[in-house]
């Protein structure tokens, strides 16, 4: 698995935040990022969280994925395990996986997850309305946090939801739990360059 470098989260940042126009304040402002955390990201200063990530993606109108890597746009496309970009959060045990191509105005994000004994995602912002996701549950017990309600899922299980609410995922077992969730943003698309 390529696990993304800091320098490339960066980098992507700083790409798409110029595209679209955005100082860093306006950003910090549009994100509830703070300006030092979003120059600390483009500087490649270090690790950083899949949700604060999911806050930047958010308000630039991209996937995380977009923010980990930009491949060309093919009609055929073969990652290799070995070449998918991988997100690890060790803080909070998360191993976020890009399985679909990442290249702008795709819409759809298919993305492996998993999370060791304990771990947690942290809190994913509301995505506009008209943003769905759904969710497989690979392996273990996963707990999904929707708002104020709770979801217990075990291996096989899968959910649907509308994904314009802050959304968190939890593993409260001792056991690793991964699951497959698949973005569908198709209703926003919006090319990044």
């Amino acid at each position: 698995m390529a696990q993304q470098s800091a320098e490339d989260i960066g980098k992507n940042l700083r790409a798409i935040r110029q595209l679209r126009g955005l100082s860093m304040s306006a950003l910090a402002s549009a994100s509830s990022v703070s300006k030092a955390m979003i120059s600390k990201i483009e500087r490649g200063d270090g690790g950083v969280s899949a949700s604060t990530l999911g806050k930047l993606a958010e308000a630039l109108e991209v996937g995380i994925s977009d923010l980990l890597s930009k491949d060309e746009v093919n009609s055929i496309v073969y990652s290799p395990m070995e070449s998918q970009p991988v997100l690890h959060d060790s803080k909070r045990k998360f191993i976020r996986r890009a399985l679909s191509p990442i290249f702008p105005g795709r819409g759809i994000d298919v993305v492996h997850n998993e999370l060791g004994p304990g771990g947690r995602t942290g809190a994913f912002p509301p995505h506009k309305k008209g943003v769905h996701e759904y969710i497989v549950a690979l392996s273990g017990t996963l707990t999904v946090h929707l708002n104020e309600r709770k979801i217990t899922m075990n291996a096989g299980d899968s959910l649907f939801f509308d994904a314009d609410c802050t959304h968190e995922m939890a593993n409260d077992t001792q056991e690793p739990v991964s699951w497959l969730l698949v973005i569908d943003g198709t209703k926003y698309v919006k090319a990044i360059t």
